[in-house]
C-alpha cells in the first residue's frame, strides 16, 4: 500500500511524468486525514488531476475511452455557472462554480461531501467556509475561470478578486490563502511536485503542495520594468509621461503550462519560458510571435506545449488576424518560429478565429473554433488543408480519447467525435441548452462536465437518470446597479449612446480611476458595449451575444447562432411600455419581460436580425435582412414607438471581392459566372459600389418582427452599406454614400446621379418629407444630430474634385447646408455632439474640436492612435486602453491604462457612473470607477 501510495503522490504532483524523486509528502496529520477519508477501492479508479489532462495542456489521454451512447448518470447542481473543468481523484470529483464556490463529490453516489466558498444552496454565508470551525473570510468570487487541480492531499485554484486557494482535500478546508494583486484567471498547473499560476497582471507563482510560497516572478517589473501599480491609470500616467500603447500590454489571461523543469507563461503579447531552479525561477527567453497583418504584440487565445515542449500558440493581433505560432525553445535558449499550416485566419479570409488551446496527439493538432461547419478540426502537418472532424462550434478545448474527442459545444450539447472522421458521433443535449465553455474529464469511462445552466453533468454507460426539470435562474441579477446614477436616463443603450447619434453624455466621472471588476471573454469585438437594466450587452465579431451585471461583471446568460461572419454590429437596448402593444397583445400574459434587446447579426450566407428577451436571452422573433456590417454599420436599429427601423444594403457578398474597389486587401477573386461581389469587408475607399448593392431601409412591428414599412433608394445610386439613420424630434434621418467618383460609375454604364443622399422620413410611414444629393456620409461614419442640426462625416471625399474632407453640418428642417467644417484628414466613426463641444477623429490622424456656429477648428490632438473608436463624456473624449483627453484643459491626457488591449480600434464608455471597456484583440472587459467608489474596488492584497 505504500507503494502505491507513493506512487500515486508522484502522479499527482508530475502528471504524466512518474519521477518518485519528484515527491513533497503533506505534513503527517494532513496525510493521515487524507488516508483516513479514502476507501481502498479507491485505489484502482482512473484520476483526473488538472486543466486539459497533464502539465502540458495536451488533453491527450489517449489510454482513456468511452462507449456511446451513453446515459446521464447524475446532473449535480452547483451555486452559478460553471466555466471549469472538474477534477477527478481517489474516487472524489471536484468542481469549482463561477461563484467560486468549490464542491466536492463522492464519485459513486455523486453526494456532495463537502463545499468551501460563497453562492452555493445549502452552504454557509457568503464568506465563510463549510467547516464551522473555522471561519475565516474568503473573497465574493464571479465568473471564476481557473479549473481545480489536485496536488497530494490538497485541492489548489484561483478566484476573480484575486486569491489562490488551496483546500485539504479531506474536508474542504482552506490550508493557505494567498493575496494575489489581481484576478486570477489560470487553472493551477502542475508539476515538478509544485503548483503554478499566474494572475491577469502576469505575476507568475511556484507553490509547494500545502501552498508554501516557492517563488514569484513579475513580468511587469522584469520585461516591462515598470515600478508602479499596474492597475492604476495614474501610475502609469507618471511612468509614461504619455499615453499607453500595445508595448506596455501586459495581461496574462490564458493557461501557462510546464514541460519538465520549463514553465511557459503567455503574458502581453509575448510567450515567457521560465526555468524552475528550485528556490528562483530563471528567464530562459522571451518569445515573439513574427509579424503578421501587423508587429504590434498580439493577444493569446490560448497555449499548448508539444511532446518536446515546443508551444503552441493561437494569437490574435487585428481584426481575426492570426493562427497557430509553433515557438520551440532550444538548449541555447534561443526560440525559432514556424505554424500550423491551414490555422492562418485574417480579415479578408473566409475563416474564424480559436479562442482556446488546441489539443495534441504527435504532430496532429486538434482545435475548436466557433465556426459552424470547422466547429472541430484536425490539422496535420503534411496538409495545408484542415479536416473538419464535427461542425460543432466551440470556445472550449478538446478533449482526446484513444480513438475519439470530446468537445463541448455552444449550442449546449456534449459531443462525443470519432478520431476517424468516419462513422456518425454520438452527442448529449444538456437541459437547458446552455453553453459548454470548459473541456471534460474522463475517468473508468465516464464523462464529468459544467455547463453554464449551473449543473455538474456526469455521462456513463449505466447512467438512467432524468434531465433536471428545475432551471436555476442564473440570469437573475444578484447584485443590483447601485450609486447615483441608476435611473434609465443614464444608460449607454446603444453603439452611440443613444438613438440621436450624439456619442456623448453629461456623466463625468473623477479622476483617478480604479478597476471595479475584470473579466474574460472568448471573442473578438469591433463596436462598444451597451447598457440597460443594470446589464451591459456585448456582441461578439462571430456570433456570440451575452449579459454580465454592470455591478460585478458577473455573467448572466450567454446566446449563440452560428453562421455569423466578423459582424462587426451593436445592440440596442429597450424597456416596453404600456400593457398592451401595437399588434394587440397583453404583455401582462406573456412569458417574456417588458425588456428587449435587438441585435444584427449578419452572415455571408444570411443575415438576421433578432430581437431577445433582455432579462433572459430567449428570443423572440427574428427576420432577415441583407448586406455586410462592413467598418461602418456599428449602428442596431433605432426605435420609433413600437418599430424597430433598420438601414443596410443588398448583393452578393465573398470573403474576397472581384474587383479592386470591393476588396479590403490581396487580389480580387473573380465570380465564376462573372458577376460582381463585393467583399464581406471591404475598403473604406469607395469610389462606387456594385451595381446590387440597394442601399435599404425596413421598419418591423417591435413585438411581432412582421414588415410595417420599407424603402429602397437605389433610384439615386448603388450602396447602402455605408450608411447611417438617427432620430431627432419626431424625424427619421438617413444618409448614405454611393462612392465618389462620378466618371467611374459613367464608364460601367451606370446612370449619373448623386455621390451619396441624406432624406428626411415619417418614421412611422416610411414617407420621404425631404431628401438631398448635395450632401451625405462619405463612408465610415454615421449621421448624429441635436438641436436640429444634422452631422455628416466619412472617411472619402465628396467627390473627385479634389482629395479634401469635411464635417457638414445641416439644418434638420430642409437640409440645407449650415456650415461646412475647414479641411480634415477624415471624419470617422460618427460626429460627437455634447453640451459643450462638438468632436471627431480622423483614422491613424488627428482628433478636431469644432466651433458649433462656424465649423472652424478651435483646436486638435495627436496621441499617435490608429482608429480608435472615441466616445465623449463631458468634456473629456474616452480613447483607446481607458484613455481619458480633457478638451477643456488644452486637450490634455489626464488617464491611461493599464493597457489591457494589444490594439487601439476601442475607447469605453460611460454609462450609470461607471466607465466600461471591452478590448477589440485581447478578449478583455474592464469595468473602472472614479471618485469615493475607488476605494471599494481593493484587491484581495490590499484587504485587512
Amino acid at each position: 500500500m505504500c507503494e502505491t501510495l507513493r506512487w500515486r503522490v508522484s502522479v499527482s504532483n508530475c502528471g504524466p511524468h512518474r519521477s518518485r524523486t519528484a515527491v513533497h509528502w503533506p505534513p503527517c496529520g494532513a496525510m493521515l486525514a487524507w488516508l483516513l477519508g479514502l476507501s481502498c477501492s479507491a485505489w484502482a479508479a482512473e484520476d483526473w488531476l488538472q486543466f486539459q489532462f497533464d502539465a502540458r495542456r495536451s488533453g491527450d489521454a489517449v489510454q482513456r475511452s468511452v462507449s456511446a451512447p451513453l446515459g446521464l448518470v447524475a446532473a449535480v447542481p452547483l451555486g452559478d455557472a460553471v466555466f471549469t473543468a472538474p477534477a477527478v481523484a481517489d474516487g472524489r470529483v471536484y468542481a469549482v462554480d463561477g461563484a467560486g464556490t468549490a464542491w466536492c463529490l463522492d464519485a459513486t453516489t455523486l453526494q456532495v461531501v463537502w463545499t468551501t466558498g460563497s453562492g452555493a444552496p445549502g452552504t454557509p454565508a457568503p464568506g465563510t467556509i463549510s467547516d464551522p470551525a473555522d471561519r475565516s473570510p474568503l473573497p465574493v468570487s464571479c465568473n471564476n475561470l481557473s479549473s481545480p487541480a489536485v496536488v497530494g492531499a490538497y485541492l489548489h485554484f484561483g478566484t476573480t478578486p484575486g486569491s489562490y486557494l488551496v483546500l485539504d482535500r479531506a474536508d474542504g478546508r482552506v490550508v493557505r490563502e494567498i493575496r494575489c494583486d489581481g484576478p486570477i484567471f489560470t487553472a493551477p498547473t502542475v508539476a515538478n511536485g509544485r503548483a503554478y499560476f499566474a494572475t491577469v497582471g502576469a505575476e507568475v507563482y511556484a507553490v509547494e503542495a500545502d501552498g508554501t510560497l516557492a517563488w514569484t516572478w513579475d513580468f511587469v517589473r522584469e520585461v516591462i520594468g515598470f515600478p508602479g501599480d499596474r492597475w492604476k491609470g495614474d501610475d502609469w500616467l507618471d511612468f509614461k509621461q504619455g499615453r499607453v500603447t500595445w508595448k506596455d500590454h501586459f495581461c496574462c489571461s490564458r493557461d501557462l503550462a510546464a514541460h519538465g523543469k520549463t514553465l511557459v507563461v503567455p503574458a502581453g503579447g509575448r510567450v515567457v519560458f521560465l526555468a524552475d531552479d528550485g528556490d528562483r525561477p530563471r528567464l530562459r527567453a522571451t518569445g515573439l510571435i513574427p509579424n503578421f497583418h501587423g508587429s504590434e504584440y498580439p493577444a493569446a487565445f490560448g497555449l499548448s506545449l508539444g511532446p518536446d515542449g515546443e508551444a503552441y500558440i493561437q494569437w490574435h493581433r487585428r481584426d481575426n488576424a492570426g493562427r497557430v505560432e509553433v515557438l520551440r525553445l532550444r538548449d541555447d535558449d534561443t526560440v525559432e518560429a514556424s505554424f500550423v499550416p491551414g490555422t492562418q485566419t485574417a480579415i479578408h479570409l473566409p475563416g474564424l478565429l480559436s479562442f482556446c488551446s488546441v489539443s495534441l496527439r504527435g504532430r496532429d493538432v486538434y482545435r475548436c473554433r466557433p465556426e459552424e461547419g470547422l466547429g472541430f478540426c484536425r490539422h496535420r502537418p503534411d496538409n495545408d488543408e484542415p479536416q473538419s472532424l464535427g461542425a460543432y462550434p466551440s470556445i472550449a478545448p478538446p478533449v482526446l480519447l484513444r480513438d475519439q474527442a470530446i468537445v463541448g459545444g455552444l449550442d449546449g450539447r456534449l459531443h462525443v467525435v470519432p478520431l476517424s472522421g468516419e462513422g456518425p458521433g454520438w452527442s448529449f443535449a444538456t437541459a437547458f441548452g446552455k453553453p459548454i465553455t470548459a473541456p471534460a474529464a474522463v475517468c473508468d469511462g465516464r464523462i464529468y462536465f459544467g455547463c453554464e445552466d449551473g449543473y455538474l453533468y456526469v455521462l456513463g454507460p449505466d447512467g438512467q437518470a432524468a434531465l433536471p426539470e428545475r432551471d436555476l435562474g442564473l440570469e437573475r441579477i444578484r447584485s443590483p446597479l447601485t450609486g447615483k446614477f441608476t435611473d434609465s436616463k443614464y444608460d449607454w443603450y446603444t453603439n452611440y449612446g443613444n438613438m440621436q447619434n450624439t456619442n456623448a453624455t453629461d456623466q463625468i466621472l473623477q479622476v483617478p480611476l480604479r478597476i471595479k471588476w475584470l473579466r474574460r471573454y472568448e471573442g473578438t469585438f469591433k463596436h462598444l458595449p451597451v447598457c440597460g437594466g443594470g446589464r451591459m450587452y456585448t456582441h461578439t465579431s462571430e456570433g456570440q451575444v451575452f449579459a454580465v451585471e454592470q455591478e460585478t461583471g458577473r455573467l448572466l446568460w450567454r446566446r449563440y447562432w452560428p453562421g455569423v461572419h466578423l459582424s462587426f454590429t451593436s445592440p440596442i437596448y429597450y424597456r416596453a411600455t404600456g400593457s398592451t402593444t401595437r399588434a394587440g397583445i397583453d404583455r401582462s400574459q406573456s412569458r417574456f419581460s417588458d425588456e428587449r434587446l435587438l441585435v444584427p447579426q449578419a452572415g455571408i450566407r444570411e443575415s438576421r436580425l433578432r430581437c431577445l428577451d433582455a432579462a433572459t436571452g430567449e428570443l423572440i422573433w427574428e427576420v432577415p435582412f441583407t448586406g455586410s456590417p462592413s467598418w461602418s454599420r456599428q449602428a442596431p436599429p433605432v426605435i420609433w414607438e413600437n418599430l424597430a427601423i433598420y438601414a443596410s444594403g443588398s448583393g452578393r457578398y465573398a470573403a474576397q471581392g472581384t474587383e479592386k474597389p470591393f476588396v479590403f486587401r490581396g487580389d480580387p477573386e473573380p465570380a465564376p459566372d462573372g458577376g460582381e461581389v463585393m467583399s464581406w469587408i471591404y475598403t473604406h475607399d469607395n469610389p462606387y459600389y456594385p451595381k446590387d448593392n440597394l442601399p435599404l431601409i425596413w421598419a418591423w412591428d417591435l413585438d411581432t418582427g412582421q414588415l410595417v414599412w420599407a424603402k429602397d433608394f437605389s433610384q439615386y445610386g448603388a450602396g447602402g452599406n455605408d450608411c447611417g439613420l438617427c432620430l431627432l424630434d419626431g424625424r427619421l434621418y438617413y444618409s448614405t454614400f454611393f462612392g465618389y467618383s462620378a466618371s467611374q460609375r459613367k464608364r460601367r454604364g451606370l446612370p449619373d446621379g448623386p455621390n451619396g443622399i441624406t432624406a428626411a422620413l415619417d418614421p412611422g410611414t416610411g414617407e420621404v418629407q425631404w431628401l438631398t444629393g448635395q450632401h451625405h456620409v462619405t463612408a465610415g461614419c454615421t449621421i448624429s444630430g441635436a438641436d436640429g442640426r444634422l452631422y455628416l462625416g466619412g472617411y472619402n471625399q465628396p467627390d473627385e474634385s479634389g482629395r479634401e474632407r469635411f464635417v457638414f453640418c445641416l439644418d434638420a428642417r430642409d437640409g440645407s447646408l449650415v456650415w461646412r467644417s475647414e479641411p480634415v484628414r477624415s471624419a470617422v466613426n460618427v460626429i460627437s455632439v455634447g453640451k459643450d463641444y462638438i468632436f471627431s477623429n480622423a483614422s491613424g490622424g488627428d482628433g478636431h474640436v469644432f466651433d458649433r456656429q462656424t465649423g472652424q477648428i478651435l483646436s486638435r490632438f495627436n496621441f499617435g492612435y490608429a482608429c480608435t473608436r472615441f466616445t465623449c463624456a463631458g468634456p473629456y473624449v474616452l480613447g483607446a486602453n481607458m484613455d481619458m483627453i480633457d478638451l477643456a484643459d488644452a486637450n490634455r491626457l489626464v488617464a491611461t491604462g493599464p493597457s489591457v488591449d494589444s490594439r487601439e480600434c476601442l475607447g469605453a464608455v460611460i454609462s450609470n457612473g461607471r466607465m466600461f471597456y471591452t478590448s477589440q484583440a485581447s478578449g478583455l472587459q474592464v469595468c473602472q470607477v472614479g471618485g469615493g467608489e475607488d476605494e471599494q474596488s481593493a484587491a484581495p492584497r490590499e484587504r485587512p
